[in-house]
């Protein structure tokens, strides 16, 4: 059998190279694939075979990927020189990236036409977890595939769940985004309002951690409020894009959300205020500006 994964990113550098050792243990022929040829030299150092052209991926049974966004996972698998164009039945891509649920299921359909099997199964966790193997995967596609690949998911995350026919995992990231953008939102106007009308900035933000108001988003985010850090990871505009891949499917599907449309107000006028690529907690910015404050520690911009 072999395997092959292609997009060694941040996140799928990691997950790679845990897939990676079951070679090792003889249980598959890996090939590593990325167009930047830097990122592969971990690989070759641990003696495993790498390409810079997807073409050479296309004899796998299993082909995993890990990509920027919708546009570039279509361009590799169904693009003038994609997979699909190069597959026989019975093989299988594994999409790793954050994709929408209406692309997931066009993809899909598209394999699923020339006999390949497509799931979509995107990841939750940050870069440590990736390498430590301890992801979290949302699966789409067909049961019985999952089940078959299911030991080397396992090999990348410690929760791996089936959750439905095709676009299923990319709807259940997408709600769970969208659910992490409600609570960035919330803080990040409730904490210069707090700070306007007289609350000192870091005790509010430690109720804020600790108290029934807390969130995933208030422990990993706030901290780096109080501190000015906007740099880094997962920006506002990308976050954005997230909750209107899930705003397509609302409206396809005739379902109200008023909490979610008044998030995507509160990262438009973010956006608009030119935040785009601050790190999502970046939308307070917008209302420090229009209270006049910031929210920080003491010795901190």
């Amino acid at each position: 059998m072999k395997v092959s994964y292609i997009g060694l990113g941040v996140m799928g550098a990691g997950m790679a190279l845990n897939l990676g050792n079951g070679e090792a243990e003889g249980l598959y022929e890996f090939l590593a694939c990325d167009a930047n040829e830097a990122s592969l030299e971990q690989f070759k150092e641990r003696g495993l075979k790498t390409s810079t052209n997807i073409v050479d991926t296309t004899d796998s049974d299993y082909i995993f990927l890990c990509l920027p966004n919708l546009e570039i996972v279509k361009s590799v698998v169904l693009g003038e020189n994609g997979l699909l164009n190069h597959l026989k039945p019975g093989q299988t891509i594994v999409d790793f990236s954050t994709i929408s649920y209406l692309g997931a299921v066009e993809i899909a359909e598209a394999c699923k036409s020339e006999g390949i099997e497509f799931l979509d199964c995107p990841i939750s966790g940050q870069q440590a977890k990736a390498l430590d193997g301890t992801l979290s995967i949302m699966c789409g596609g067909n049961e019985e595939v999952f089940h078959t690949i299911k030991p080397m998911l396992d090999r990348m995350g410690t929760q791996v769940l089936y959750m439905g026919e095709n676009g299923a995992g990319q709807l259940t990231k997408m709600i769970n985004n969208c659910a992490l953008n409600i609570c960035v939102a919330s803080f990040s106007e409730l904490l210069p309002v707090g700070v306007k009308l007289g609350l000192d900035a870091e005790k509010l933000g430690d109720v804020l951690m600790t108290a029934t108001g807390s969130s995933f988003a208030s422990k990993t985010l706030i901290p780096k409020v109080l501190e000015g850090n906007f740099e880094h990871g997962f920006s506002l505009g990308r976050a954005y894009k997230d909750m209107e891949s899930m705003y397509e499917v609302l409206i396809k599907s005739e379902i109200p959300l008023p909490t979610l449309n008044g998030t995507m107000q509160s990262y438009q006028l973010a956006l608009q205020s030119g935040h785009r690529d601050d790190y999502k907690q970046g939308m307070i910015k917008f209302y420090e500006d229009m209270l006049d404050v910031k929210v920080r520690k003491e010795g901190f911009k």
